[in-house]
């Protein structure tokens, strides 16, 4: 994991970061494929006594799943209006 950026103000912080993992656990109903995965989020987090009480995540969890082969862009063109 490689914090991009950091930064806070009162009793929050703010973190960007970039993941970088094999897929190697069986999870979401989906074997290990072993393929390298790379993921970008960001955090928040509020401290109090020097200590994460609190958190929030954001991230790309589509474009993980679209690297290991999990999910599939629908195709375009496929829904006509009425």
């Amino acid at each position: 994991m490689v914090v991009e950026d950091a930064f806070g103000a009162g009793d929050k912080i703010a973190v960007r970061w970039t993941a970088t993992m094999t897929h190697s656990g069986n999870h979401l109903g989906m074997p290990a494929t072993g393929k390298p995965v790379r993921s970008t989020g960001m955090t928040i987090a509020r401290i109090r006594d020097k200590q994460i009480v609190e958190g929030w995540d954001n991230w790309d969890q589509a474009g993980m799943l679209k690297q290991i082969g999990a999910y599939q862009t629908p195709p375009t063109g496929l829904l006509k209006s009425a």
